[in-house]
């Protein structure tokens, strides 16, 4: 901008003095110009090499123009003036060491060509001076910028470590969410789970409660209205039904205390079970169903030394047997026995001649209040619910060997004791 200003100056002046034109001066200026367009176009590739090229095309040019001034006898202070132009411009874009570096090579020039013209020392020590202080400002920048460049590198440390921190709460924080929202998630599952179960075990209660119910309240009714008028076994009968009715809804009770039972224990006392026992303890209580099926329970004599609940284990060996004589054959044959296996468990088992089961309904056993078969089976359908849980109580296992026409196999395993084991 400045040679173009100057060329149109130069040619103004020129015209009102009836001059000529000097084309050597137009050349040298035309030619900065053209320099400081080609850097300006390369700003955005180099700042540097950009400066580099337009300060050392511009220095050739000043220099040129100095000699041409200092041989036509001119006054050449205008092109000293060039020179420190240059010097502060560059110190200013691209720091003391380019601006210094600049100020030598115009040093050398001034002194080069003031010897050679003999110019007075004056004019060849003032513009050197004045050329080293135009340097000054450049290395007040350089240190303006580098303490900038250390404050900013220290309050980037800064901030990143406050980033870093930062991150490292959300992280704690989301992770905590995280934590809490698969609890609470888990915690709504189980409700679901228990809530879908408690419909399933008001209705299942309500149904299988109403039919012993029903019978004992009808043939008491039958009995208050016409007890002088029925014969003595009829009589005997009646209360062997009302008996064994009640027995039945007693039963239901006593499943729904252990259910309940199950559900809240959480240290289960366990020690040797007394499986003799507990077998005979079983038969006296399903003495009815089995005289009334007229079915054959084999037991075995060999039972190992097992770790349990002698209550609990009870239950589960009355399901599998009371469910054995439900779907048995006609009439039932229940097998009962155990098997060590090489893993510190014992697996008890119950065997039947049924119809066996297909995997669908496999797939359906020990789902809470479940019954198979509701035309044959009057039962109340907590049998299998309840063992599971007691297994899952005592660390145990549970399952089911089955295939059609072969009848099946109800298993539950139990740790074996330190001895046996």
């Amino acid at each position: 901008m400045f040679p173009i200003l100057g060329v149109i100056l130069h040619t103004i002046m020129r015209n009102v003095y009836k001059e000529p034109l000097d084309g050597l001066y137009i050349a040298f200026m035309l030619t900065i110009s053209t320099a400081a367009l080609y850097s300006f176009n390369r700003l955005s590739l180099s700042l540097s090499r950009a400066m580099f090229t337009f300060g050392w095309v511009a220095m050739a040019c000043i220099t040129g123009l100095l000699i041409y001034t200092l041989e036509l006898q001119r006054d050449y202070l205008m092109n000293m003036l060039m020179f420190h132009v240059g010097i502060f411009t560059l110190g200013l874009v691209l720091g003391f060491r380019s601006a210094m570096r600049y100020t030598l090579a115009a040093t050398a020039i001034i002194v080069i060509v003031g010897i050679i013209y003999r110019l007075l020392p004056a004019y060849i020590v003032v513009p050197v001076f004045l050329a080293f202080a135009l340097t000054l400002p450049s290395r007040v920048v350089d240190q303006l910028i580098a303490q900038s460049t250390a404050e900013l590198a220290h309050i980037n440390l800064q901030l990143e470590a406050l980033v870093e921190e930062r991150t490292a709460e959300l992280r704690a924080e989301i992770a905590e969410r995280q934590h809490a929202q698969e609890i609470l998630s888990q915690r709504t599952l189980e409700l679901e789970k228990q809530n879908e179960e408690l419909d399933a075990y008001a209705h299942t209660v309500a149904h299988d409660l109403k039919a012993p119910l029903a019978s004992v309240i009808g043939f008491s009714e039958l009995l208050e209205k016409r007890c002088d008028k029925i014969p003595q076994d009829k009589l005997a009968y009646y209360c062997s039904i009302i008996a064994q009715n009640s027995r039945k809804t007693i039963n239901i009770v006593d499943a729904l205390l252990l259910l309940a039972s199950v559900r809240k224990i959480d240290e289960v006392p366990t020690g040797r079970l007394d499986l003799p026992g507990i077998i005979a303890d079983v038969q006296r209580r399903l003495a009815d169903v089995i005289a009334a099926s007229n079915a054959k329970i084999v037991i075995s004599d060999c039972w190992p030394e097992v770790t349990g609940h002698q209550p609990w284990v009870e239950e589960i060996l009355t399901n599998y047997i009371s469910n054995a004589i439900k779907y048995g054959g006609k009439p039932p044959h229940i097998e009962v026995g155990a098997t060590t296996y090489n893993d510190g468990y014992v697996r008890f088992w119950v065997r039947d001649n049924g119809r066996g089961l297909t995997p669908e309904e496999q797939a359906r056993l020990f789902v809470p209040f479940t019954r198979l078969d509701q035309i044959r089976a009057k039962g109340y359908g907590l049998g299998l619910s309840i063992v599971q849980r007691i297994a899952e109580k005592l660390n145990g296992q549970v399952g089911v060997e089955s295939e059609i026409g072969q009848g099946s196999t109800f298993y539950f395993a139990l740790p074996l004791t330190e001895s046996e084991a």
